[in-house]
């Protein structure tokens, strides 16, 4: 475990030193997290899945008595990285420590490739959770995930159960089965989207325009600069510029990017129901979460919640009361924890 920072800086370079993309990168996230006020360690932590370094950020917990046993654990979802949580991992940290990581192939993390086997390639990852998981040394995870995290976090708790506390699931991409009369009903310019994106990696473009790349980004998604700072467009094409491992892996799990190859509808209930979920979903959010609650949000270790006005990243389009629906999840199940008022430890920041 090699430490790479102990608290958000930034670092400035003369005007004739050239940084690298890596380095780049690592400024930006550490602007996104310093204008939030956040004072966090950042580690390189090595898995022996091909020696891949795991890139990850602690955030001490700022109050004597946290309100659980266990820390809460970030997965970010696709194309993202740790400097997306933002605002969330500030609020969270009045509760409880929280650790957030970059998946390997993703972000700051190294880029080992994965087999283009769907399911070695989700063992394999599901399996480097598991190592970093030993490697930090936590005895069990309040693991908190979005859309493609929330489908891994979701495979990991099924094959190590008892290494999850709770499971709260964040707009969960993969949960339901691709509609086999798709393809009927599209367009001739959606076929030919498709067509593409069978052949590409999902970020190519970003990657082919180069130092234009926050510049698309910007026009994109000019909401993003309103949930984080004008430097998130740095960070997610810096985050996306290397070599797309992490891409790879997930075109090989996906159906057409939509979709997953091996849906949740079809495992999911194969969860040892000792592991308590909670589903917060975007009501704008394009996934499917209707289909995702109807299926099983009657089960009794299971909550359900839609949050109004939320699209997909619910986290960012709503943080305070993300975080509420994630604070009292965990709370209710843990009932002996001396811990904190939601009212009091949810505040705006």
């Amino acid at each position: 475990m090699t430490e790479v920072a102990t608290i958000a800086k930034t670092s400035w370079f003369p005007s004739f030193s050239c940084p690298s993309k890596s380095q780049r990168l690592a400024e930006a996230e550490g602007r996104i997290l310093s204008a939030l006020g956040i004072r966090y360690l950042a580690k390189l932590v090595q898995i022996p899945f091909k020696n891949t370094e795991i890139s990850t950020i602690t955030v001490k917990c700022e109050q004597p008595a946290p309100a659980t046993q266990h820390p809460i654990v970030l997965i970010h979802g696709f194309g993202a990285g740790v400097a997306l949580w933002g605002a969330t991992i500030k609020r969270l940290a009045q509760f409880q420590t929280v650790h957030a990581f970059d998946l390997p192939g993703f972000a700051r993390s190294s880029r080992p490739t994965f087999s283009t086997d769907h399911e070695t390639a989700e063992q394999e990852i599901i399996d480097s959770i598991e190592q970093w998981r030993d490697k930090m040394n936590l005895e069990k995870m309040n693991v908190v995930a979005h859309s493609f995290g929330g489908y891994l976090a979701t495979s990991y708790a099924l094959k190590y159960p008892n290494r999850v506390e709770n499971l709260v699931l964040a707009d969960p991409w993969g949960f339901n089965e691709m509609d086999p009369e798709i393809a009927n009903r599209l367009t001739i310019r959606q076929k030919s989207i498709f067509w593409m994106i069978q052949r590409f990696t999902p970020l190519a473009a970003v990657r082919f325009v180069g130092s234009y790349g926050p510049t698309l980004m910007r026009r994109m998604r000019p909401d993003l600069a309103q949930k984080y700072s004008d430097d998130v467009y740095d960070y997610i094409y810096l985050a996306n510029a290397r070599n797309p491992t992490g891409e790879a892996a997930f075109k090989s799990l996906s159906e057409n990017l939509g979709w997953a190859k091996q849906p949740m509808s079809k495992r999911f209930h194969a969860l040892d129901t000792t592991v308590p979920v909670t589903f917060i979903h975007g009501e704008r959010s394009w996934i499917d979460w209707k289909s995702t609650r109807s299926l099983f949000g009657d089960l009794e270790h299971v909550e359900s919640h839609v949050m109004d006005s939320a699209g997909h990243h619910v986290y960012a389009d709503d943080a305070d009361r993300f975080v509420e629906i994630v604070i009292a999840a965990l709370r209710a199940r843990a009932p002996d924890a001396s811990g904190l008022d939601v009212e009091t430890t949810v505040v705006a920041l």
